[in-house]
């Protein structure tokens, strides 16, 4: 899923992900994190576990209401890990995605658009 120009968007946006750190002898567990930002391809999850680079991460991503009083959008997804750092205190984990489950790509993409391409980012983007 790679693109010539990936345009990423801030967000603080809720996730769950399954960690499975069998090889270190620990327990496959569930993690809860933010992410820092988003692109229609890639995301960038900040938390509490250190996600080793190269492992297929399953993802629920909770998108808030595009209206108010509206519902969250869950997506679930499966994304690759390219690399963790440390990040003021937690972890910044890359994520390329691989597959969404039903339309969850679609969706996303559609909230992306209602959220930032509007003339106030757009302008940030190209001052970029």
């Amino acid at each position: 899923m790679k693109e010539a120009h990936v345009t990423r968007y801030p967000a603080n946006w809720p996730v769950r992900f399954i960690c499975d750190c069998k090889k270190q002898g620990k327990p496959i567990t569930i993690r809860e994190g933010f992410v820092h930002d988003i692109s229609s391809c890639t995301m960038r999850i900040r938390s509490d576990h250190h996600i080793c680079s190269g492992k297929d991460v399953a993802i629920m991503l909770k998108i808030p209401p595009l209206d108010q009083g509206g519902d969250h959008a869950l997506v679930k997804l499966v994304g690759r890990s390219l690399i963790t750092v440390a990040h003021e205190g937690d972890f910044l984990t890359e994520i390329e995605f691989s597959r969404f489950e039903g339309d969850g790509h679609e969706r996303l993409k559609h909230h992306l658009g209602r959220r930032f391409d509007s003339i106030f980012f757009a302008s940030l983007s190209r001052m970029a």
